[in-house]
């Protein structure tokens, strides 16, 4: 008679679920509303951006962002960053004054002239105005310049 022993089955190797306490995802790119502005002329509400088709192009690039740390994807040409905020010649807007003058300030490119501005502190986007007809930062041509 023959005796066959039970083998032990080896383990199975179980892939670890993500946590929320990733170090590879703690510093991504993340968003804040808590200083939007809808007051302004020449800025947009949310419902404009949607009446105009813009809201979902905004949110899509938004997430594109957001999977990634923030610092790595300024570019100087989509997504970047201005010394301060721009001086009176240059811009259609007011300094909000809800946010802390010593505000960092950025902007991306939506679609077309549309551009989401705000500041950044740390890994964080602070959404101050939605600007679907780039009057934050006027171009040369805008300010009459050649």
């Amino acid at each position: 008679m023959t005796n066959f022993k039970k083998k032990k089955s080896l383990p199975k190797l179980q892939k670890e679920k993500p946590s929320v306490n990733d170090e590879n995802k703690i510093s991504n790119f993340k968003i804040s509303l808590q200083y939007l502005d809808t007051t302004q002329k020449f800025g947009s509400s949310f419902k404009d951006w949607q009446n105009s088709g813009l809201l979902s192009f905004a949110l899509e690039t938004l997430q594109g962002y957001c999977c990634s740390p923030l610092w790595e994807q300024l570019d100087g040409d989509k997504f970047t960053t201005y010394k301060s905020f721009p001086s009176n010649d240059k811009t259609l807007f007011k300094y909000p004054k809800n946010v802390p003058e010593d505000a960092q300030w950025a902007r991306i490119h939506i679609n077309g002239l549309s551009v989401i501005v705000g500041h950044i502190v740390k890994d964080t986007f602070y959404i101050v105005f939605l600007d679907k007809t780039h009057k934050f930062f006027l171009t040369k041509k805008a300010r009459g310049e050649k």
